[in-house]
Parts: structure tokens; sequence; C-alpha cells
């Protein structure tokens, strides 16, 4: 490895301890830095090579631990910079293949035509798989005994609002309780944090792609993600899994719940790939995505199910090939 290299990773690990660190501050934008935090890691190992990543990670983590605490060192690291590590250097992963350029010539092949790069969904899998893990690690943090967890979720919401309110009032007369709420929080709100988890990871990993892409430092060419977002088979094992676990109460309908609601996620964006190929001949294209996109806003959770449908049926069906095979009437991207 270069002596560059190194310097750009060290420097890349000191950016993500200060973004990791602005969470002390407790504001909106403090927060929203803080969410940033894998953002530099992935940059350099995208960027550079996965072994300047690898120096981000261990200075960050050296910086935070030295700094704070060696637990919040273990935080930074686990949760933030070595997954961020690990799926750009995933992303990068290649093997060669004959390209035919369509028009003869070697001239012809665009950069990086020759290579199979990391399938989007394997890597949207892997994503979803660690944000279950994270999600799960922390919530063995609360308490390793399933009930001294929920009891540890039940304490910090009763802190949170700093009151001693047995219901919540005005709201009627089949008002739940508070740990009616913070059993809710525990059993389902918590588990489901991982679906959340994973969408800001890959949300991450695609803005890392895109500035790197703008230096010409990319190795791959940036991913056409309508066209090439496509799930492998082994999700519906997912499901299957999920199935089982769900069955036996405790950390097991935890951890079941946590994957459902990754894997649904995974389907609604393999959905909403879907859609943007499907409407891509309409001449109302642009409208028709732009209330598509409001109504997610609006109508968040039904919207989400719709997709996780359509995506369930390109997995059965192939909508999107069958559109790209159809006689061209408009660019299809």
């Amino acid at each position: 490895m270069k002596r560059d290299d190194i310097l750009i990773g060290v420097g890349a690990g000191l950016v993500s301890a200060v973004l990791f660190a602005t969470v002390i501050r407790g504001s909106l934008a403090a927060f929203l830095l803080f969410y940033l935090t894998p953002l530099p890691v992935a940059i350099v190992a995208l960027g550079w090579q996965h072994r300047s990543g690898l120096v981000a990670s261990l200075v960050g983590t050296l910086v935070v631990g030295l700094v704070f605490d060696p637990l919040f060192g273990a935080i930074f690291a686990l949760a933030f910079a070595l997954p961020a590590w690990f799926l750009s250097y995933l992303a990068l992963l290649a093997r060669h293949v004959q390209a035919v350029p369509a028009t003869g010539g070697a001239a012809a092949l665009p950069p990086g035509a020759d290579k199979q790069w990391y399938p989007l969904g394997g890597l949207a899998l892997w994503t979803a798989g660690l944000s279950v893990l994270l999600t799960f690690g922390g919530a063995l943090s609360l308490g390793p005994d399933y009930e001294a967890y929920r009891t540890s979720v039940q304490d910090l919401m009763l802190s949170a609002l700093k009151g001693g309110l047995e219901e919540l009032p005005n709201i009627g007369p089949q008002t739940p309780s508070l740990t009616d709420l913070a059993r809710l929080l525990a059993t389902v709100v918590v588990p489901s944090s991982a679906a959340a988890s994973a969408l800001v990871t890959l949300i991450i990993l695609l803005i890392a792609a895109k500035l790197v892409s703008l230096s010409g430092r990319l190795p791959r060419p940036l991913p056409r993600i309508a066209r090439e977002f496509v799930l492998p088979r082994i999700t519906f094992l997912g499901f299957v899994v999920t199935a089982v676990l769900a069955v036996i109460p405790g950390w097991s309908r935890f951890l079941a719940i946590a994957l459902a609601a990754s894997l649904t996620l995974l389907l609604a964006l393999q959905g909403l790939a879907t859609a943007h190929i499907l409407v891509a001949r309409f001449p109302a294209r642009p409208i028709i995505l732009g209330i598509g996109y409001a109504m997610l806003v609006i109508a968040e959770p039904w919207m989400l199910i719709g997709l996780a449908f359509l995506g369930l049926a390109e997995m059965i069906l192939s909508l999107r090939a069958r559109a790209l095979a159809s006689p061209p009437g408009q660019k299809l991207d």
C-alpha cells in the first residue's frame, strides 16, 4: 500500500471520528452528521482501495476510544466503520468475463466492461444481514435476557417521557398504558429499526460511490439501479427462516421481526426499481414517478407494502426482463 493511500485513510478516519462525536451536541444537525459517520470510510475504500478503508476504520476506532471510552470505540468500529469498509470491499469484487464490443474493436468497450461486478442484490442482502445483527447486538447490550431487555426499554421510555403518567391523556377510553407502548416498542419497533438501518447504509454507499465517481477514481461503472437491483432467489429462504423463528418467543421472535422488516424493505426497493422500468416508456413518466414518491411520504407503510408485492412479482415473473425485451418505443434507463 502506498504512503499516500495510508495518509488518505488516516485523514478519513479522523473525519469519521469527528462525525461520530457530533452526537454529543444533541441537535438535529448533529444527529444528521452522526449518521454520516461511515461516509468517509466508504469513500476511501471505494476510491483508493479497501486497505485505505481499513486504515480509516482503525484510526477512527483508536481516536474515539482514546478521546471518549474504549466502549465507544468498539461501537464506532462494529456499527459504523467496519460495515462500511466490508460493504465497499464487496462492491469492488469482480471477476473477468469475455466482453464482446457492439461495434468491434477494444476501444468500443466501456471501462469495466470485461468484468462482472458483485451484484447489487447480493450487496443489499449483506447490508440487511449486517443491520439485523447490529440491531440484535444493540438489544443484547440492554439485557442478555429478553425480559431484562424489555424492562430496560420500558425504563428508558419512561425516563425519556420524564413523567409518571400511567395513561396517555385525551385519546379515549381505550388509551394504551405506557407499559403497553413500551412493550410494543421493544417487541416490534426496535427490531424493525434494522430495516431503517439497512436503508441508511445503502444510501450512504450510493452517495460515496457517486462522489468517488465524480473524481474519476471509482474502479467500477456506476450501476444502473433500476436495471441491476435484482435480489437473488435465496431471499425466499430468508422469509422461511423468519417464519420458523417467529414461532419461538423471545430473542428468536425479535430476530424474525428484524429479518422480516429488512427483507420487506429490500423487496420494496426492488419493486421501486421495477416501477421505474415499467413506466419508462410512458410520456408522463416524470409525473407518475413524482406522484409515486409523494405517496411514499404521505402513505409510507401502505406504499412500501405495495412496492414489496411488486418486488415479489418481479422475482417470480421477471417483469423488468419482459419490459426490456419488448420493442423499444423510448429509451429505458
